[in-house]
């Protein structure tokens, strides 16, 4: 038996949208506070002080704190990368066939050869067939 990987092209396309929206979100939030950390004593602090000050004002009367924006790009982030996770599956190829044959009706049939006990098609009973050829 093969193992394949088999992606799904609209998932990896829909993750890495997220991932590039979660990114823009954070780079836009870093734009928007460089200028009053850069020359702070203390970075850091400025920093999370500038995240829950100041306010982006898209259109009047709504604005969206940085602080927001920022938690919404993790977000969008780890959901992509996630989507991208989870459109990947394994299939299982099975191998080689192979002709049985069923111990009560004695009829024959081909199936894939790693199994053990299975029905049989035409008297529809749970056997361990003979491999015939």
């Amino acid at each position: 038996m093969r193992r394949i990987l088999r992606t799904q092209k609209s998932g990896y396309a829909l993750g890495l949208v997220l991932c590039l929206l979660g990114l823009s979100a954070i780079l836009v939030t870093l734009w928007k506070a460089w200028p009053e950390i850069y020359s702070a004593a203390n970075p850091v602090s400025d920093f999370w002080t500038v995240l829950w000050t100041y306010e982006l004002v898209f259109v009047t009367g709504f604005g969206l704190r940085l602080a927001y924006l920022v938690i919404a790009g993790i977000v969008l982030i780890i959901t992509g990368i996630a989507v991208c996770i989870l459109s990947r599956q394994w299939l299982v190829i099975p191998g080689e066939t192979a002709t049985f044959q069923c111990p009560f009706c004695k009829k024959q049939w081909k199936a894939v050869r790693d199994k053990a006990l299975v029905h049989c098609p035409h008297c529809r009973q749970l056997v361990h067939p003979l491999l015939v050829g």
